[in-house]
């Protein structure tokens, strides 16, 4: 198995590891000020939509 062959699968790896530390980030965000989540919040859940997408698109 060559690298190229792995580039794939460190993907799908460092993708998951991105979504978990965006979730992780809405859930700390959480117990922040409305005016603080409002001004992150829409970034983060960007993010995360285009994480999956990603995530599904390795999948397919």
């Amino acid at each position: 198995m060559g690298s190229h062959e792995l580039e794939p699968v460190y993907r799908h790896h460092d993708l998951l590891i991105e979504l978990g530390r965006l979730e992780m980030a809405m859930e700390h965000l959480e117990g922040r000020d409305q005016e603080k989540r409002a001004a992150v919040a829409p970034r983060l859940e960007q993010r995360i939509v285009r994480v999956r997408q990603e995530i599904s698109q390795l999948a397919a």
